[in-house]
């Protein structure tokens, strides 16, 4: 409720109170309070960090992308706009900053919807372990009745009681869960006339809270009636009865944690989607920011190249521009990165993006030191190669997930009993990550070394960076080999 008052507030703001008179001093009053709100944000952030891990993390997300549109230096400059009577540009920029905040509101709003889904996995995942042992259980007990002799059945049927009332507490845990009231004893219908059908007075006489029961209560329901009829059976040494019970009994434990399963899956399904549409948001702006870079790049050397040294100054300049513009793509990187660790899945495309980031890292250097050569331009197009492949492995998990929602009760039968937790980028698209990294890693090798023996041939040269760089690559080769290993072990079936 606060965040929605705070940031709805602000957005109402530009329709009301820049309508009056002062608007250049109601305008600063706004930029102080958001500037304040920052500050607000980042302290909430900081304090709720271990005792609520997850709102910190939306916290967190909210200021990054306040940042991100630079939106206290907006208000700022709306401020400027207004003392110089500048109004058709302080309107056009207090309408971006009112879908911006539209924005910032509806990602918080979101994120309310995520922490709620991600409660609801985990809970399911407590009631999927429970459910696992209660038909480990089962088995045990139906593998124990067909081998003992008649005489020495009824020693069993506690073993079978302790497991429905143990399958009981499940049902009231679902029930809770799902708002609904679970049926008592006394409501219960007998299996066999589940079976042959019921009179159409028995029918009539139905209670309601049974009419009202959700699959999994009806499924939990039928399986500890056939656990009460094997009790009975086990009870009369009815070897053959029992077993038949509690084979009925898995039966329909086993298709209620199937659905459990497919309810996990559809919100895994939701959280690959919405997560990947981020992402692609993001790549996008950083594979366009990239590519402008590399052609002004280009276009600065070939001017640099004719321009007399009276003009070397306007090179620089405009070199530390450049260079200005490829930090911002390096602070892209990182949202992106923070969003790929969060979901732990894709440990290729972590990797690649990281020796990306690396990448713009030396790319900022070498224009901030205004070294506009072929270097500099290879290492941009190996940037602009990398992040084009990430968004195309990205494109196809978009467009494969959505065919897996189109497609539920196929995707149903081809994941029965498998994991219902989909990586974020498919196998495939990984190792084809992995091949163009060990590619640059290749190619990089070879370039340094030219570089170091050109250089090593000079007196009184550093040799430091190219130290370094060395490191570095050696690093990303040991992190492109225990990926390997680790997509071999744990994927790889």
């Amino acid at each position: 409720m606060f965040r929605r008052f705070l940031f709805f507030g602000l957005v109402l703001a530009f329709g009301t109170s820049l309508q009056a008179q002062g608007l250049t001093d109601k305008q600063r009053s706004l930029a102080g309070r958001y500037a304040q709100l920052e500050q607000i944000l980042l302290r909430l952030a900081e304090t709720s960090g271990s005792s609520n891990p997850q709102q910190a993390t939306l916290l967190s997300k909210a200021l990054l992308e306040s940042k991100d549109k630079l939106l206290v230096r907006r208000f700022e400059i709306l401020v400027n706009a207004l003392e110089r009577r500048q109004l058709s540009d302080a309107i056009t920029g207090q309408s971006e900053i009112e879908q911006d905040l539209i924005l910032l509101l509806k990602l918080l709003e979101s994120a309310s919807r995520d922490e709620k889904r991600e409660q609801e996995k985990e809970k399911i995942k407590e009631f999927l372990k429970d459910l696992e042992d209660i038909l480990h259980r089962e088995r045990i007990l139906k593998n124990q009745t067909h081998q003992q002799e008649s005489p020495n059945l009824p020693h069993l049927e506690k073993d079978q009681r302790d497991i429905r009332l143990q399958t009981q507490t499940l049902q009231d845990r679902i029930a809770e869960y799902e708002g609904v009231t679970p049926p008592r004893e006394s409501e219960s219908e007998n299996p066999s006339e589940t079976q042959e059908g019921q009179s159409q007075e028995g029918q009539s006489q139905q209670p309601q809270s049974r009419q009202e029961q959700t699959p999994s209560q009806r499924a939990l329901q039928r399986a500890m009636e056939r656990m009460k009829q094997a009790e009975q059976k086990l009870e009369q040494a009815e070897k053959e009865g029992a077993v038949e019970e509690q084979e009925e009994a898995i039966a329909e434990l086993q298709r209620l944690k199937e659905e459990l399963e497919k309810i996990l899956r559809q919100l895994r399904e939701e959280e690959l989607m919405q997560t990947l549409e981020k992402l692609a948001t993001r790549f996008k702006r950083m594979l366009q920011q990239e590519q402008a870079i590399r052609l002004l790049t280009e276009k600065l050397i070939d001017e640099a190249a004719g321009e007399p040294a009276l003009e070397q100054r306007q090179i620089k300049i405009r070199s530390d521009r450049l260079g200005v513009d490829q930090q911002s793509v390096v602070e892209d990187a990182e949202a992106a990165l923070l969003l790929l660790r969060e979901d732990g899945t894709a440990q290729a495309m972590v990797e690649a993006l990281l020796q990306a980031r690396f990448d713009m890292t030396e790319v900022k250097k070498r224009l901030d030191q205004t070294t506009l050569d072929a270097i500099t331009l290879h290492i941009e197009d190996a940037i602009i190669e990398a992040l084009q492949e990430m968004l195309n492995a990205i494109q196809e998990a978009i467009d494969e997930s959505r065919q897996r929602q189109e497609n539920t009760e196929n995707q149903q039968q081809q994941q029965e009993g498998g994991s219902t937790e989909e990586p974020l980028i498919q196998l495939l698209a990984e190792l084809r990550m992995i091949r163009s990294m060990q590619r640059r890693v290749n190619e990089r090798t070879t370039r340094y070394d030219t570089e170091i023996q050109r250089a090593s041939e000079k007196p009184d040269v550093d040799l430091r960076p190219f130290k370094q760089a060395v490191e570095e690559l050696a690093r990303q080769q040991n992190r492109i080999s225990r990926i390997l290993h680790e997509l071999k072990i744990g994927r790889i079936r």
